[in-house]
């Protein structure tokens, strides 16, 4: 039986970064809170995606899902950061790069993390109880 559960954990963690983003984060103005709570969920994403991908040989739709949310919760966070440091290294000048993966990184916060978070909800703690099971 599987004892670690990342894909359940990621779907957890978002939940609270997004409990605390609304309640603390928001309320209180702390920006940089924010946004090292945005990268540690985007950690625990890519996390959930390798644990997925490990799992590919013993494919079922639980691996699959907890892969695409996975990759749904780490994907606006690695354009932000990837947006960031190209803004820094052209000395604040954006480019249409940086405008795309800045646009990315917000619109995914909005619309990707939600969906992701929830698909790695779904698969696991279906993995979890399939784990009870046995």
């Amino acid at each position: 039986m599987k004892t670690f559960n990342p894909t359940m954990i990621a779907g957890l963690i978002g939940v609270l970064y997004f409990v605390l983003l609304t309640l603390i984060f928001s309320i209180q103005d702390m920006e940089l809170a924010a946004e090292i709570a945005f990268g540690i969920v985007t950690i625990v994403g890519l996390i959930a995606v390798w644990d997925n991908f490990r799992d590919r040989n013993n494919s079922t739709w639980k691996t699959w899902t907890g892969l695409v949310g996975g990759l749904l919760i780490a994907v606006p966070g690695i354009c932000l950061l990837v947006g960031n440091l190209v803004l820094l290294a052209v000395d604040g000048n954006p480019s249409t790069m940086v405008n795309t993966l800045l646009s990315v990184a917000g619109i995914g916060a909005i619309f990707l993390l939600p969906i992701g978070i929830i698909m790695c909800l779904i698969a696991g703690f279906n993995r979890y109880y399939a784990a009870l099971k046995v």
